[in-house]
């Protein structure tokens, strides 16, 4: 009985410990593993064995390169053919790395079988410590055409690193579901933690220049007290982790802990800065700091909430310029002072002009802005990882915030069309339990001229229909309609790019009747190409499918709405037929714009393609001479944005400064006047829940791939509402400044038509607003080069705001009622 009940127990415990094994792929016990790869440039780079941070026997495989110049290789590669082919089975491969160096390099793996290029095959990225190691479990999702019993190659690469790169590799293995890998010996740890050690010391300097500048702004006593605290615990913290890393017991998840602590401290030193700036402005201005410290930023800043610095303005008015039918928001933020606050709110009345007319509080939000987490390092460079100001918790009462956290609330101003232009002034009030009420000056400034209920630049974005993550599917004959409402008053037509049934014609029809549908796709045409076998009849199949959406689009009139859209992002192999498909598009439906993002960086200038019309390149690939030679053809030329492009291309990640997303959608195409705008995808929320809670939110910022909000521009909430963010309402904001470029442009050609004769003020006008249209290079020099000053955003938007009160003519339209998918084309630019 005594040996059953050992052996259940014995078997017991098996059943909950880790299974450790492996498929061992590379070790680099033996000078023959090195030699089994070959290297790009064996004059530049080296591939030797090591005796150091060997995680698998005695020794790694160490790859350096030095960094890059110009006139050097600038992609430094090593690839081999493993030794173990068949990856059937496995689920994982299992790569150790060491970077000995003090930087963070790009560095990335291919792996393709024998008959496919090694670009087609598996392809991971490394998010590489500096200073440190790391274990990557790289997950076997190969491309469906790779072969897995057959896999012939691993390459390795690097892109132009900027500083010299020490690379150790070790402990190759593939995984089956289940299996784990042993953790590292001991004295691989220890060689670990040497790295870290050699790092401490430039903290305990760290600490001394925070301890200068802290004094420097702390003149007040109470000011130094707080200083010396700061200081005081920033300094032991960097004795604790000294400590903790020479520790003989150290493992590899305390180092980790450890080295994380080291990596915010820069951060942390640099926000104790910028909270005693923030308390020094506070008290110059005359505001409160004994309970809470308030500042302001604009909407087109991201204020996070931990761990790195901030700007925040301090003082005690806040002045809003806005048209009609226009929304226009700025930031509060609200820092408590060493304790929590509880109940924090922030709230508006009725705001009056001199004369007594009424700006209703109604018309102005105060929401909580909430955050979100990213946990991993995207394919696009971050300045951090952490929590990120994301999405706009319009659902959320007062709120508590800890001490230490920063948390802003989002004031989105919103003027009715039928608001009396004047200036408006009201109170703005920051309250908390306990705490006395901080009372803020707030001015509206309403212009004369009125913005268009449509989006003033047409667009073609695909909204697919999350119904489980919207209110369900028994809801949804409902909330589609608010979904289509929410959109266009983001200014989103209620699209998709991808769809192969009809529209939904219900919805086309209240936006059609509200005056806001501009766009709508009547179906997708071989989105991934076609094949010239069967072409025939896969076209004709193809366009019967779209014909019944054309005849009913046809029969209500919306036709000027409707474009085709295919061949998404489809190489030159694909143009012929890409043409055929065109031309018995364009036979069966004649009034229906015909478009495209395949490669044609000629816009069909140089192409067998010339039956479509509207080209949509990527932003960096947009073209004005180009552009406009095609135009001159009578074709359209849109843009487009995605996954790319990255820095210093202007994109809506969620780590990317704000007002990208408005230059992107405002002084950006009033720059360089594309004909219309497209995005792939607004609703990438893989198996996200609706947000509840917050600020902290458990919504997870991954979209596509392992992105952060690329392809999703805002959440669901309770219920299913939608929820917007920080990065669609700069997007709805970019389209505004779009709309007051579109009516100068149209009030200076107005003017020029009307007038025989000027007087000199008219002349003095016309010759103002022609100078002040055009956007400066200080504002947005080229695509790559442009401001993150809103100040500079400010200036072009007034000035051409106040131009057009002061032309005499408020109600110039340039969209008129039956603005559809032509825009621009249709407006003789």
């Amino acid at each position: 009985m005594g040996t059953y009940c050992t052996c259940l127990a014995l078997l017991l415990l098996l059943g909950t410990a880790k299974v450790h094994a492996q498929t061992t792929v590379f070790d680099f016990e033996t000078d023959d593993q090195i030699a089994a790869w070959t290297i790009r440039a064996a004059a530049q780079d080296k591939l030797e064995r090591s005796p150091q941070f060997a995680t698998f026997g005695q020794s790694s495989m160490l790859f350096t390169t030095p960094a890059w110049k110009q006139g050097m290789g600038e992609w430094p590669a090593f690839e081999a053919k493993p030794p173990v082919a068949d990856w059937r089975g496995y689920d994982r491969l299992m790569i150790d790395i060491t970077n000995s160096g003090t930087e963070r390099h790009f560095f990335s793996l291919f792996v393709s079988d024998s008959k496919l290029p090694f670009r087609d095959g598996l392809n991971y990225r490394f998010d590489l410590p500096a200073g440190g190691f790391k274990r990557f479990a790289i997950p076997l999702s190969f491309p469906e055409k790779v072969d897995r019993s057959d896999l012939s190659v691993m390459h390795f690469f690097t892109q132009r690193p900027e500083a010299d790169m020490r690379l150790h590799l070790d402990n190759f293995a593939l995984l089956k579901p289940g299996e784990t890998l042993p953790d590292p010996p001991p004295a691989f740890v220890g060689q670990v933690a040497n790295l870290s050690l050699a790092q401490v010391g430039s903290f305990d300097q760290l600490v001394s220049v925070c301890r200068e500048n802290l004094l420097k702004l702390a003149d007040t006593p109470e000011l130094r007290r707080r200083a010396d605290a700061q200081v005081a615990k920033l300094a032991a913290q960097v004795k604790a982790v000294r400590d903790a890393m020479g520790s003989t017991t150290l493992t590899l998840a305390r180092l980790d802990e450890l080295k994380a602590q080291l990596d915010r401290l820069p951060r942390n030193s640099a926000r104790l800065e910028s909270v005693f700036r923030l308390q020094k402005a506070c008290a110059g201005v005359g505001l409160p700091t004994e309970n809470a410290l308030v500042g302001f930023a604009t909407s087109m800043e991201k204020i996070l909430p931990r761990d790195v610095p901030f700007t925040l303005t301090a003082t005690k008015s806040v002045e809003v310029s806005l048209a009609r039918n226009e929304k226009e928001s700025f930031q509060v933020a609200v820092l408590p002072v060493e304790k929590d606050l509880k109940q924090v709110a922030v709230q508006v009345g009725d705001l009056k002009s001199a004369d007594g007319k009424m700006f209703a509080a109604a018309n102005i939000g105060c929401d909580v802005v909430g955050y979100v987490e990213t946990k991993t390092r995207p394919p696009y460079n971050v300045s951090h990882v952490g929590w990120w100001p994301d999405p706009i918790l319009d659902f959320l009462g007062p709120i508590d915030i800890a001490a230490g956290d920063l948390q802003t609330f989002w004031v989105r101003v919103r003027a009715p069309k039928g608001q009396a232009p004047g200036t408006y002034r009201g109170t703005l009030t920051v309250s908390a339990a306990g705490a006395k009420p901080m009372t803020f000056d707030l001015t509206v400034k309403v212009r004369t001229f009125t913005l268009p209920d449509c989006t003033p630049l047409p667009t073609a974005i695909t909204f697919f229909e999350q119904k489980g993550q919207m209110g369900g599917e028994e809801n949804w004959p409902t909330m589609k309609l608010k979904y289509a409402d929410f959109l266009a008053d983001y200014y989103i037509d209620y699209d998709s790019l991808y769809r192969s049934g009809p529209p939904d014609y219900e919805i086309l029809q209240h936006l059609h009747d509200q005056g806001r549908l501009v766009a709508f796709n009547l179906g997708n045409v071989f989105n991934g190409g076609t094949d010239a076998e069967g072409f025939d009849k896969a076209i004709a199949d193809t366009v019967e499918r779209i014909r019944p959406a054309y005849e009913r689009a046809k029969e209500l009139g919306l036709l000027d709405h409707a474009y085709i859209y295919g061949f998404d992002e489809r190489p030159k192999e694909q143009f012929g037929l890409l043409e055929k498909s065109a031309q018995a598009l364009r036979k069966a439906f004649p009034e229906v714009l015909l478009m495209t993002t395949s490669y044609d960086d000629s816009f069909g200038l140089d192409s067998v393609v010339k039956t479509i019309d509207a080209w949509c390149p990527l932003t960096p690939k947009f073209d004005m001479a180009k552009a406009a030679k095609a135009r001159a053809q009578g074709k359209a030329v849109w843009w487009y944005i995605c996954c790319g492009p990255h820095t210093p291309y202007a994109n809506w990640f969620v780590e990317y400064a704000a007002i990208e997303s408005r230059l992107l959608m405002g002084a950006m195409p009033a720059k360089y006047q594309p004909d219309g705008f497209l995005y792939y995808l607004l609703t990438k929320w893989n198996q996200n829940k609706p947000v509840e809670t917050g600020p902290f939110t458990d919504w997870n910022p991954v979209s596509w791939t392992v992105y952060h909000g690329d392809g999703s521009l805002f959440c669901s909430g309770p219920g299913g509402k939608p929820v917007p963010t920080i990065r669609l309402e700069n997007y709805r904001d970019g389209q505004e400044d779009y709309a007051y470029a579109c009516i100068l442009e149209e009030t200076i050609r107005l003017t020029e038509a009307s007038l025989n004769e000027r007087t000199k003020e008219q002349a003095d006008w016309l010759e103002e607003a022609t100078a002040a249209l055009p956007v400066s290079d200080s504002l947005v020099k080229t695509m790559a080069e442009y401001s993150h000053d809103p100040q500079a955003l400010y200036a072009w938007r007034n000035k051409v705001a106040d131009l057009i009160d002061r032309s005499g003519m408020p109600n110039v339209d340039p969209w008129g009622k039956n603005f559809g998918v032509r825009g621009a084309a249709a407006m003789n630019r």
